[in-house]
């Protein structure tokens, strides 16, 4: 035995300075493979466990005589130790940099050999990006609306965001906000889910004292508020008809006039709009005015929902894990990356937070798939994903389950989810939702 190991003397140096963990090929890199048959292609790394070989079964499937069924495998041992590569017991053995071993600490730059075919990465710059706290770039589809939108940050023209709720486009706003020429100014945020009415108008342009019953007091309003600095209008979409003639006059002409005042007085801002709903369908159908529309998408961006990041799913409940002293297990992070989102990072964000309190209550060092008991009525069982058939769907039941893990409490539930009370009521009027109890009773279900 002790001849064997001073026969694989020359890999010493795989598990010296190479071992360091910046040094390390870690999680959610991409690597070349060239095959033996077949064109040469990329693949993604972002498992704890990653086979490779011949069989179907693998998770990197090559096409080479040479390689065997079950060839090698890439496995993570601790979190942000980054892989090591481990040979099977292949026929044709595996060769790191030109040298064959059979375990062995993978660097950040490399080469392996399998049979005829060979797997190849390079450093990459900046791979994963955090913007703020829990608020992780990794995958490239995350990636490349950053990069849109920083390309597009100095330019005075408005951005429309599109994308479901919990996707981020708040953080995305900010990213504008903070890349921009308005940097230094005030930053301003209002929901055009409003009410309607004196309300609506006072939120977004302000109002005298004595303009309406219950204006005790003067106003300044979101849009001068937002004076040289950059104005997020969420759910703009949701803005009432009897306000958008008038934010319409306002953006064009650059000026507002509050509730009960003479004047108007200037107000140059950036204008960051966002939506989940369906502005196209809306303006079809004549809710949301069309020239208004033109004024406020100058730049549209389409933000990708979570189950289309499989690296962001990962890359952020790993940062939310080990933010807070614990590592993913492997099943775990199967888990969560066959489960939907229909609440997207919002609900993953939650989801972490509740596995991480009973982790620490059970004393393990790691989130385990039972610690996600939350999710269990809606994680689907492994190998079964029962995807809603729309994102209709997936909204309707996201909501149903956070109401009724909440007893029905429009309160409670309107906090988890980060909405308004009134936001819930219409979505529940919307998806038909109410108490089973109150349902079978015979009666409506009345919001309050």
């Amino acid at each position: 035995m002790s001849e064997k190991k001073e026969d694989q003397d020359p890999t010493e140096w795989l598990s010296s300075p190479v071992s360091e963990k910046n040094q390390r090929l870690q999680p959610m890199r991409e690597l070349v493979l060239n095959p033996y048959f077949g064109s040469r292609r990329r693949v993604k790394i972002f498992r704890t466990q990653i086979t490779i070989g011949q069989s179907p079964d693998c998770d990197i499937r090559i096409e080479d005589p040479f390689v065997s069924p079950r060839h090698a495998e890439l496995r993570l041992p601790r979190a942000g130790e980054g892989y090591v590569v481990r040979d099977l017991s292949s026929r044709n053995g595996v060769f790191l940099n030109g040298v064959r071993v059979d375990s062995a600490p993978l660097p950040s730059q490399g080469t392996l050999r399998l049979g005829r075919s060979t797997l190849s990465w390079s450093e990459p710059p900046n791979e994963t990006e955090i913007f703020e706290q829990d608020w992780v770039i990794a995958d490239p589809a995350m990636r490349e609306v950053v990069a849109s939108l920083k390309r597009i940050a100095r330019s005075p023209l408005p951005v429309l965001l599109l994308g479901e709720t919990g996707t981020g486009k708040d953080v995305l706003a900010r990213m504008l906000h903070y890349y921009g020429p308005s940097e230094s100014g005030p930053y301003v945020t209002v929901n055009g889910a409003l009410t309607g009415g004196n309300l609506a108008e006072s939120e977004l342009f302000g109002h005298r004292k004595g303009s309406f019953t219950g204006a005790d007091s003067s106003r300044l309003g979101a849009l001068r508020s937002a004076h040289g600095g950059t104005l997020f209008l969420d759910e703009v979409a949701d803005v009432p008809p009897s306000a958008q003639v008038k934010l319409l006059r306002a953006l064009e002409a650059g000026e507002i006039k509050a509730l009960g005042a003479d004047r108007a007085e200037r107000a140059e801002f950036r204008l960051v709009t966002a939506t989940s709903g369906d502005i196209e369908k809306k303006i079809e159908e004549g809710i949301f005015r069309l020239d208004l529309y033109y004024r406020i998408a100058g730049f549209v961006i389409h933000v990708p929902p979570l189950r289309e990041r499989p690296l962001d799913i990962l890359a952020i409940a790993r940062k939310l894990a080990h933010d807070r002293g614990l590592d993913l297990d492997r099943e775990a992070e199967n888990r969560l990356l066959s489960y939907p989102w229909p609440g997207n990072v919002r609900e993953l964000r939650s989801s972490i937070e509740r596995a991480t309190m009973i982790a620490r209550a059970a004393s393990s060092p790691r989130i385990l798939v039972d610690h996600l008991e939350g999710l269990m009525s809606a994680l689907p069982s492994p190998g079964h994903v029962n995807r809603p058939r729309t994102l209709l769907e997936a909204e309707r039941q996201f909501v149903q389950n956070t109401l009724e893990r909440n007893g029905w409490s429009r309160s409670v539930a309107a906090k988890e989810l980060g909405i308004a009370r009134s936001t819930l009521h219409a979505m529940m009027r919307r998806f038909g939702l109410q108490d089973e109890s109150t349902a079978r009773s015979g009666s409506e279900c009345r919001l309050p």
